[in-house]
């Protein structure tokens, strides 16, 4: 080769086209080391989704159970008004018979039988007079 010239004109081309793919490589590596972390951090982040899942899950079957309870909870109450509703009528009677009603206006105004109205003259009405 007698002609540096030629030489140059092959020998330029073909460095950049060595260091071109040096760099190419190096690029490749390192999108592949970056891939490698982004599938850890899917990894990762599919296992924190599992995990808020599962507690939800655990979560929606307290809210159930609570849920129930109240419910539960509500007949009683609905059950205790009931019976006690029931005894409305003596409540009220006490309170005449405390202002000094007598046994035949507990009869009319509480529809209570004559021994109820005796009876409860006779336990609230003494109870006012000691």
């Amino acid at each position: 080769m007698d002609n540096p010239w030629i030489f140059l004109a092959f020998i330029i081309p073909g460095l950049a086209l060595v260091l071109a793919l040096w760099m190419q490589f190096r690029r490749q590596r390192r999108m592949a080391e970056e891939l490698g972390r982004l599938g850890e951090e899917v990894g990762r982040l599919a296992a924190d989704l599992a995990g808020l899942c599962k507690s939800s899950v655990g979560a929606g079957e307290q809210l159930v159970r609570l849920e129930q309870r109240v419910q539960r909870l509500t007949e009683r109450l609905d059950q205790t008004e009931l019976r006690t509703a029931g005894n409305r009528p003596y409540a009220h009677a006490v309170k005449l018979v405390q202002n000094g009603a007598g046994v035949e206006e507990l009869i009319e105004s509480c529809g209570l039988t004559r021994g109820e109205a005796d009876l409860i003259v006779m336990l609230h009405g003494v109870a006012q007079a000691s």
